[in-house]
């Protein structure tokens, strides 16, 4: 029956490539590294693998129990039909679960799909068209599922070379269209702080010229080559945030873009556990300094002082560029900042700790490009809230903090400390940290015992939860929530007027 196995063989390998969709969401999050999808197997302690076991186990049951009660006739293969409906309803309840970033059907992913559904396909197809025992042509099929992680590797590592070569090109067209505009470049980079940073900084610049940062968080290569071939338009500045999870991820950006200016805003522990070590981080953050006109960086950032080795105009509390007299609570900040002997005051309805030195750095790079002071204290006054990085939400008697965009252990202490000066109930909503690699467990307990110490009510989310909360000693107001929603539930038992602080919101992947 030819017909009936290419028909079977073309449904398996669309069934089994339906039940990868979630895997698929993975790694497009974890920047399309087979590293990060097995990462997330860990982190969920292989949940996925089980359910691929449930599923393989209770297809193969339903065709073995076909075959023996029918044997040679011809509706023995019907024990398929309970095998693809099993695979529907595998599909149905994943799409169920709640995503905050669910799966991008872009160009690659389509890429991958095709080629995972071969894969699927053929290796049913082999093992219907050349196994000549009954038992083993069908049964078999069922244990499958247990192969699609394996599969879609294989599949991924297929089509790997071409991407590459789709990327190369991608990236050409944006360095030579980046190249006839002979703009100036500005990288900036940090462990956190940078798209803060960036957007200040353009806000500064447009004083005197025409400026394009790339637009939200995009700080990748693939992403800042979009950036430039679907939105540049030959501005004289360009700010490009860098970003970097892994060794050289900065050097390798130097090398397409060509920054002659730089902003370090800071090194901390994100991605420590991609990075290897704190040591690497320090040298790739420092990196963006090596080579440029002109770099400035965080002169509050032990880590950057003691390895200044390219000689970056440090901005600080002590240093080249100096802030003092800081005021900061939740309606906003204000600071004298010394630069270049002028003393200038600074009021910016930004709040957080780490604002004074991030408009030092920013002031810093844009008066050595030509901005006076007095056109840096103006732009200070109208500067807006950054999407998801401490923005402030004020609906009646509740206060939005919305720090959710945040995930390094800093920003969120800086965080608590401007929910502390609120004077009503304080709340707040986090599931800590990830990528902290051997710092995590004291990190999410430092951040526990500052919860308690600052909030009336916590609701802590996710796989952390129980961490955190053992850092917080005997406070009572700790619940460890599924999700978001139970969290907003659980505001309404709480008497207002309150601040709630959004503190990180970990992708799907974590």
């Amino acid at each position: 029956m030819p017909v009936l196995v290419i028909v079977l063989s073309i449904l398996s390998g669309w069934f089994l490539t339906l039940i990868c969709l979630k895997l698929m969401q993975m790694l497009q999050l974890s920047s399309y590294r087979a590293s990060g999808l097995i990462a997330w197997f860990k982190r969920t302690k292989y949940d996925y693998v089980v359910r691929y076991f449930a599923l393989s186990f209770f297809g193969f049951t339903s065709m073995f129990v076909f075959i023996m009660c029918f044997g040679r006739s011809s509706v023995y293969y019907l024990g398929y039909i309970f095998f693809a409906l099993l695979c529907l309803y595998f599909v149905f309840a994943v799409m169920k679960e709640k995503q905050k970033t669910p799966l991008k059907f872009t160009a690659r992913i389509t890429r991958l799909v095709i080629v995972d559904f071969i894969l699927n396909s053929l290796i049913t197809f082999a093992l219907l068209w050349f196994t000549e025992e009954t038992f083993f042509m069908y049964s078999f099929v069922g244990l499958l599922p247990l192969l699609s992680p394996l599969i879609l590797l294989l599949a991924h590592f297929i089509v790997l070379p071409l991407e590459k070569a789709i990327g190369s090109v991608y990236i050409a067209k944006a360095v030579k269209k980046l190249k006839a505009s002979s703009p100036i470049v500005i990288g900036i980079t940090g462990s956190y702080g940078k798209t803060t940073a960036k957007n200040i900084l353009a806000s500064f610049l447009r004083a005197k010229y025409s400026v394009f940062a790339s637009p939200q968080s995009y700080n990748t290569p693939m992403g800042l080559c979009k950036c430039i071939n679907e939105h540049y338009d030959g501005e004289k500045i360009f700010i490009a945030e860098m970003g970097a999870r892994f060794t050289g991820d900065i050097r390798y950006l130097k090398k397409l873009f060509k920054p002659q200016y730089a902003v370090l805003t800071s090194i901390g522990n994100q991605h420590l556990e991609t990075f290897g070590s704190k040591e690497n981080i320090v040298k790739e953050k420092l990196s963006v300094t090596e080579g440029v006109e002109y770099s400035v960086a965080n002169g509050d950032c032990e880590d950057i002082v003691a390895n200044n080795m390219f000689g970056a105009i440090l901005c600080g509390k002590e240093g080249d560029v100096t802030y003092s007299n800081v005021k900061a609570d939740i309606f906003g900040t204000s600071f004298t900042l010394k630069i270049f002997g002028d003393d200038v005051e600074i009021s910016t309805p930004l709040i957080g700790e780490h604002i004074p030195v991030t408009v030092a750095l920013c002031a810093a790079m844009a008066m050595k490009l030509g901005v006076s002071a007095h056109e840096i204290v103006e732009s200070c006054k109208s500067l807006e809230f950054i999407k998801h990085r401490m923005e402030i939400i004020r609906n009646g008697e509740m206060t939005i903090i919305d720090d959710s965009y945040n995930s390094n252990p800093s920003g969120a202490d800086s965080a608590l400390n401007i929910l502390s000066t609120y004077k009503g109930t304080k709340v707040i909503i986090t599931p800590g940290f990830v990528e902290l690699g051997a710092d995590a467990e004291n990190c999410l307990k430092t951040l526990g015992n500052k919860i308690a110490s600052v909030c009336d009510h916590a609701f802590l989310v996710g796989p952390n939860a129980q961490m955190i909360k053992s850092g917080m000693g005997d406070f009572e107001n700790a619940s460890i929530v599924k999700n978001l929603d139970e969290a907003m539930d659980g505001l309404k038992n709480i008497a207002v007027p309150m601040a709630v602080l959004f503190e990180n919101d970990l992708p799907d992947n974590y």
